[in-house]
């Protein structure tokens, strides 16, 4: 039988929510703890499947109760609930590592369901190599991160989506993990300010109910590629950062590859004419503008064309072309292949749907 831990000081809220979860979660046990060291005594005796703490603030009693919780149970998904400002509970709750949280006062089903999804989620973890895969990606993306780098770390998400995608077929195990890795996203973007703490977390809640989504690698990618962009913009308007001009107008192109900027839109971005940011640009990629352009867009249709049943009209239309023919004939003279024929040699797709995962 799965056990869930509800730690509330406040008896009467203590017993209404053991009184809530009973009902609606009739299979479970719901062990009450009156005070933090009750809840680290019983988490020390048992294996739990979700662990419920309310928090009346987060003083350092609390925080380190979290944080001592974790370690005692780490396969063990946390719920907060608390009152108060969202952003100011949101950013501890991503700085302590938590996995989701309710703001009270929440309506009983909120609570049944929000138990429920992580019980589901938690239902089946990932082994430890991929625990320890996915610390190896997030490490290099964190890097890259450091390095102000948006390319690098959109290729690393990539990269971890690619492996782990082709390593399991389990969507119990991809669940787990592509959540686990939005996280840690969320964490790394955790120094960042409030605001952008409240869009990571507000991406991280609808993704986690997204089950379809979850077993879709393109799908997967764009959640996490619009949490990149969240980090990007707060590193973007945040002049404290030591971005130098090459990298600031690098990440600048790099996010509106499948827009289709063009040449003056870059320019006026950098504050330079389009002549000089002309050479500007060739100086620090080596190639020119256009030839940069083409083929970071033609690396996006090979991500589409492989990982989705996306029509490619509508490929076309995502990288901002607006005629098919002429997309097919730069795709071909760059590949040496149709879009239809490198779809036809390189598409993985499992199961139904786009790039779905089958049970």
């Amino acid at each position: 039988m799965c056990r869930v831990l509800i730690l509330n000081e406040n008896r009467l809220e203590r017993e209404n929510m053991v009184k809530i979860l009973t009902e609606g979660l009739p299979k479970t046990e719901i062990l009450p703890a009156a005070a933090p060291q009750q809840a680290l005594d019983l988490l020390a005796g048992g294996s739990f499947c979700l662990v419920i703490v309310d928090v009346p603030w987060f003083d350092a009693d609390y925080c380190n109760m979290i944080a001592a919780a974790k370690e005692l149970a780490p396969e063990a998904p946390i719920l907060v609930t608390s009152t108060g400002k969202r952003s100011e509970i949101v950013a501890n709750v991503w700085r302590l590592g938590v996995q989701d949280y309710l703001l009270k006062p929440y309506r009983p089903a909120w609570l049944v369901a929000a138990a429920e999804v992580m019980m589901q989620w938690n239902a089946k973890p990932a082994g430890e190599w991929e625990k320890e895969h996915r610390e190896k990606y997030l490490k290099q993306a964190a890097e890259h991160m450091q390095a102000f780098c948006y390319k690098k770390c959109i290729n690393t998400t990539k990269d971890y989506l690619d492996s782990l995608y082709e390593e399991t077929d389990d969507i119990d195990v991809v669940r787990f993990s592509v959540l686990s890795f939005a996280e840690g996203l969320a964490r790394l973007g955790g120094s960042l300010g409030p605001p952008a703490q409240l869009k990571l977390s507000n991406i991280i809640e609808r993704f986690r109910l997204r089950f379809d989504q979850q077993g879709r690698k393109h799908d997967t990618f764009l959640v996490l590629e619009k949490m990149w962009g969240v980090i990007f913009d707060a590193i973007d308007e945040d002049r404290c950062y030591a971005v130098s001009d090459e990298q600031r107008v690098l990440n600048y192109v790099d996010r509106n590859v499948k827009e289709g900027i063009g040449l003056d839109e870059a320019a006026e971005y950098a504050n330079m004419s389009s002549s000089y940011f002309s050479k500007f640009f060739k100086r620090i990629t080596g190639v020119n503008f256009i030839t940069y352009m083409m083929d970071g867009k033609i690396s996006a249709a090979k991500d589409m064309l492989t990982d989705t049943d996306m029509p490619v009209i509508n490929i076309a239309y995502e990288l901002s072309y607006s005629e098919t023919n002429y997309f097919g004939k730069a795709f071909k003279k760059k590949v040496g292949l149709t879009p239809t024929e490198y779809r036809e040699q390189h598409q993985h797709v499992r199961g139904a749907g786009e790039g779905g995962i089958s049970r």
